[in-house]
């Protein structure tokens, strides 16, 4: 019964979070059945989704969630959903190796890309140092990510399926009944076999809620500072620029530079803001490997990057609690691995692969099941 003392609203999956993880999955499982998700908030994509520096790299962080960003980048190039526009727009990835920075082990993905120096990287990039940047590797495929457009496209289509998404409805309670969830979240009440908690930050607050343990779910906060370039000069087409140690990055972005000193400052789920120390690493750490001279910070933000003790997403059935299904701790990988999420998602839940292949399917469910921190608890 909700507040009122109606029935619970029926449905097939309870998604928690409306991040791009969240909508992802909601997306595919809405194939199967009826998908409700609630947020906590008053929009979708308020946190870590919103604020990203939203670019599509292959390279990008260890090889099973390279694995993930392969099986998503088909969903980006040719979305299987009407778009407002193409996903995905060229931008280009300089992997750049400063003085103090070790070379690039060979087996190093970032290693297979065109290797530049001297003039052939400041050709490419002119106000970089060159008394700091002693080489560099160009992923030229790497792009930047329209999230508006693809948040927009996966909300559309969860609603053409009948799903649903209930803003600024907080899980308050969660109980197990006739081998189904009854969730108050709202002042209503909602009723699922099967519940995703792809809360971001709040992950570990909600499996406590559900009765699962929190294996060690740790928000990490990220700043992110907008700065003013050089009078006339047009930054538009600029690749992003990170440092093989990825202690700082930087990026054209609304025709001004935006630069992070890659910050991960352990906090509680909150909505993040900037620490002044942060803003003032970042502009100087973008005067050290560029020739830049900050004239003005314009604005400056901070958002919350989840990980798991292994720094490895957890996607999968919780080992001891019925129904509840963790889709949590993407850290920086969880807009461009989220069609490939929701596709593992929707198999594990439902058994439907959606062209997801036996090898891909045995190696990702090996390495991202919530099952691997039991051990932790014993």
């Amino acid at each position: 019964m909700n507040a009122q003392g109606s029935t619970a609203t029926e449905c097939d999956f309870i998604v928690i979070g409306a991040g791009m993880a969240g909508l992802a999955a909601a997306e595919q499982l809405s194939l199967d059945g009826r998908v409700i998700v609630l947020e906590q908030e008053s929009s979708p994509a308020f946190h870590a989704t919103g604020r990203s520096a939203a670019l599509f790299a292959d390279s990008y962080a260890e090889r099973n969630i390279q694995c993930l960003s392969r099986i998503s980048r088909p969903c980006f190039e040719a979305p299987p959903f009407a778009v407002d526009g193409p996903l995905l727009h060229p931008r280009g990835l300089l992997h750049i190796r400063l003085w103090d920075n070790l070379p690039l082990p060979p087996d190093d993905k970032r290693a297979i890309y065109p290797r530049l120096d001297g003039k052939d990287l400041t050709d490419l990039l002119p106000v970089l140092n060159p008394e700091a940047v002693i080489e560099a590797f160009y992923e030229e495929p790497a792009a930047d990510i329209d999230i508006h457009a693809l948040q927009t496209a996966l909300i559309r289509e969860l609603r053409t399926r009948g799903g649903q998404i209930q803003l600024s409805a907080k899980v308050e309670v969660a109980r197990r009944i006739g081998g189904r969830w009854q969730v108050t979240a709202g002042g209503q009440t909602y009723q699922a076999p099967v519940v995703i908690n792809a809360g971001g930050a709040w992950a570990g607050q909600i499996a406590t809620l559900f009765g699962a343990r929190d294996p060690g779910v740790s928000p990490l906060r990220r700043t992110a500072v907008l700065v003013e370039p050089p009078a006339g000069m047009d930054v538009t087409r600029w690749p992003m620029v990170v440092n093989l140690e990825e202690t700082m990055f930087f990026k054209p972005e609304s025709g001004k530079v935006m630069v992070s000193p890659a910050d991960e400052t352990p906090c509680p789920p909150h909505d993040a803001y900037p620490e002044e120390l942060d803003v003032a690493t970042a502009v100087d750490r973008l005067e050290t490997v560029t020739t830049l001279s900050v004239r003005r910070v314009v604005t400056s933000w901070a958002g919350l990057r989840t990980f798991m003790p292994d720094r490895l997403p957890s996607i999968g059935f919780d080992s001891g609690v019925e129904g509840f299904f963790w889709l949590a701790g993407q850290g920086g990988s969880g807009i461009q691995t989220a069609p490939g999420q929701g596709i593992l998602t929707r198999y594990i839940v439902t058994g439907n692969a959606g062209g997801l292949s036996q090898a891909d399917r045995d190696m990702l469910i090996r390495a991202f099941s919530p099952a691997r921190f039991d051990a932790i608890a014993a």
